[in-house]
């Protein structure tokens, strides 16, 4: 279990790399800085409802740079949008051993294929076509045609950047470490279980984890892990249910406690994040 730890938060710096690349064609911003942001996006996702924290990260790295918000929120999508593409890869390779003959777990894939379509989507095309209407050229559509302009361009950064090897490599990088720990966690926990079955486990956890519902994915994860473990791979309720608790607190307290210490020196109000709300 500490291991794990130790490695989710080493997973938080290759991550803060690779949102600094993202972020390079608007500005160089330093990599304690994009990790501070980082960290504190994880604590505004561990305390508010639907993600928001990605928000909150976006805001949170702009200071003293020549960023623009919604520029910085674009890159945050992007950033989400590698990590769908990352686990419906892993999720293809592991098609030969999915449990499909279980309904949820079959329907479950489905909703995700089909949201992560619409996600990819709306993050390249939408936008696009928005920004030429006629509508966006006065008033409150041109301020409108403005912050769809600077999305755009933080939604189309992965296109014009020249570090797009290391944006792939630190993906890569990223996912792995992400399996390492939780072949950690079912070792910890005492599950014996294939490696094909851990990944299994890893990617329907990672899709549930994903669900913006409650704080901190707060029961959406636990009831997606603890189902799975035990309707497809005949896990007793209690082991099943422990996986799911410490799972879930090695992926939440840890960065839930930095992201804080992130925060109160951070020099962030409150007040600040309702205007930008």
């Amino acid at each position: 279990v500490a291991s794990a730890c130790v490695l989710l938060l080493f997973s938080c710096i290759i991550r803060a790399y690779r949102w600094k690349l993202l972020l390079y064609p608007f500005d160089k911003v330093q990599l304690k800085s994009v990790y501070s942001a980082t960290m504190i996006g994880y604590f505004g996702n561990a305390i508010f409802a639907f993600r928001l924290g990605e928000l909150l990260k976006a805001y949170s790295v702009i200071k003293g740079t020549r960023i623009k918000t919604l520029q910085a929120f674009g890159t945050v999508i992007i950033e989400r949008l590698l990590d769908i593409i990352a686990l419906v890869i892993i999720f293809i390779f592991l098609i030969p051993w999915f449990p499909f003959d279980d309904d949820y777990i079959r329907y479950g894939l489905i909703s995700f294929m089909l949201i992560a379509i619409i996600y990819a989507f709306i993050s390249f095309e939408l936008v696009k076509n928005l920004e030429n209407k006629k509508w966006l050229l006065s008033g409150f559509g041109l301020k409108l045609k403005i912050a769809i302009v600077r999305l755009s361009e933080g939604l189309n950064v992965i296109r014009k950047n020249e570090a797009f090897h290391q944006i792939l490599m630190s993906s890569i990088l990223l996912w792995g470490i992400y399996f390492i720990e939780t072949i950690f966690l079912v070792k910890a926990c005492g599950l014996n279980l294939e490696i094909t079955e851990i990944g299994i486990l890893f990617v329907l956890g990672s899709i549930a984890f994903g669900i913006p519902a409650l704080p901190g994915s707060a029961g959406t994860y636990d009831a997606g892990v603890k189902y799975s473990l035990i309707f497809a791979f005949n896990i007793s309720s209690s082991k099943a249910l422990n996986y799911a608790i410490i799972s879930h607190s090695v992926a939440y307290f840890p960065l839930l406690i930095i992201g804080f210490i992130y925060f109160l020196f951070g020099n962030i109000k409150l007040n600040e994040i309702k205007k930008l709300s």
